[in-house]
């Protein structure tokens, strides 16, 4: 299967001197076991934490071999191995079940200098590194079954999440240009025999995301110049100078001015809160946001531009899910086209036309079932394979 690619925003994958040099696969095959994991537990299947002490999946190949299971996934589970993910991406005793290479590589763009973006009233910003940025091939190399189960992780990640690190700076959204060689995709590709009361835990699970896309048609080609934090810039002749030449490629570093406008400018109950939330980095603490917006980038021939982004609210290590605070505020300040307009400093006299959606329907912002999330993925396979056919 091959998987030709166009970056909508840089794309991050590691590098040397604070930029991403070229494109290294660890970085790609990372996130798009991240991402497997989230689509896995979503649907009921099995994953392991493998950053645990203790807790690391590994195949007994003595007994697999021994296992009388006609199943493969159940002759796995019998040999020890249960996470669904690791079947896929490999563990200590089983090779990961694909193999994968990065061709046609194009860069269509150098970005040289590092980007901070400081809105007015903060201390302290937002840190962008040159990312990369162009057009390349992933060749995945597999059986049947798994090249199905990367196909839909692929065709989801298009619509809805992104390649690569730091989802949370608006990095790795993108576009399919072409697949060749489509596998076919059972029905079941998904379906894993676990019961829909299966518990959400404090890892990112599918059923626990709300994902939302904005789209807006400025009236003038010149609409970022008053992004909170980009217009700060203007001062600053180098980091203009970049900004001017990243526009002209159709990307802005909109992410920081959404970031900004819901952590400190909405009406938090519990400021604590926010770290778990939003993320940090704080001595010995280190937590991932649950949140993360997109650059603003242009659609292909069109003036319209789009933002995409996602929030999960799993349990939290003291057991709280979905706690009513937070889906108060983001159901107040995310919900309404005019307040996310508002945080990127456009008013009604700026813009044409603007919209924004948000995924699942009809129930965003709440947990979800496992069946309800199978025909999520379902729906995004089959409105696009068809299509994908014909390459």
């Amino acid at each position: 299967m091959e998987i030709k690619i166009q970056t909508l925003t840089p794309l991050w994958t590691g590098g040397v001197d604070g930029k991403c040099d070229r494109l290294y696969e660890t970085g790609i095959l990372g996130s798009l076991r991240w991402w497997m994991e989230v689509l896995v537990r979503g649907v009921g299947g099995e994953v392991c934490d493998s950053t645990a002490e203790g807790d690391r999946n590994s195949l007994d190949m003595k007994k697999y071999r021994e296992s009388k299971a006609t199943d493969q996934r159940q002759k796995l589970r019998d040999g020890g191995l249960t996470c669904d993910v690791s079947h896929i991406f490999g563990a200590t005793g089983w090779k990961r079940q694909f193999r994968l290479s990065i061709t046609d590589v194009q860069e269509t763009l150098k970005w040289d200098k590092p980007l901070k973006i400081t809105p007015q009233d903060r201390t302290r910003g937002w840190f962008l590194n040159p990312g990369w940025l162009g057009e390349f091939t992933l060749n995945f190399h597999g059986n049947s079954n798994t090249l199905a189960k990367l196909y839909t992780l692929l065709k989801f990640l298009e619509v809805y999440g992104s390649l690569g690190a730091r989802p949370q700076l608006g990095y790795g959204a993108f576009r399919i240009i072409n697949i060749k060689n489509v596998p076919h995709i059972e029905a079941s590709c998904f379906d894993y025999p676990r019961s829909d009361q299966t518990k959400i835990t404090e890892f990112p699970d599918l059923r626990t995301f709300t994902f939302f896309k904005l789209r807006f048609t400025p009236k003038n080609l010149n609409w970022w110049h008053t992004v909170p934090g980009i217009k700060e810039l203007r001062t600053n002749r180098q980091s203009w100078g970049e900004l001017e030449k990243i526009a002209r490629n159709g990307m802005i570093p909109t992410t920081p001015a959404l970031k900004n406008y819901l952590r400190y400018g909405c009406n938090w109950s519990n400021p604590p809160l926010l770290h778990w939330l939003f993320g940090t980095i704080r001595k010995d603490e280190r937590l991932r946001g649950k949140v993360a917006f997109s650059w603003a980038y242009r659609l292909e021939n069109t003036d319209e531009w789009e933002i995409r982004g996602w929030m999960y609210l799993p349990q939290d290590k003291e057991g709280k899910v979905f706690r009513r605070d937070i889906i108060n505020v983001f159901q107040e300040n995310l919900s309404q086209t005019r307040n996310c307009l508002q945080a990127l400093g456009l008013t009604a006299t700026d813009y044409r036309t603007a919209q924004l959606n948000i995924f699942p329907t009809p129930n965003p912002w709440q947990p979800h079932s496992i069946s309800e999330m199978q025909s999520f993925l379902s729906s995004i396979v089959h409105e696009e394979t068809n299509h994908d056919q014909e390459y």
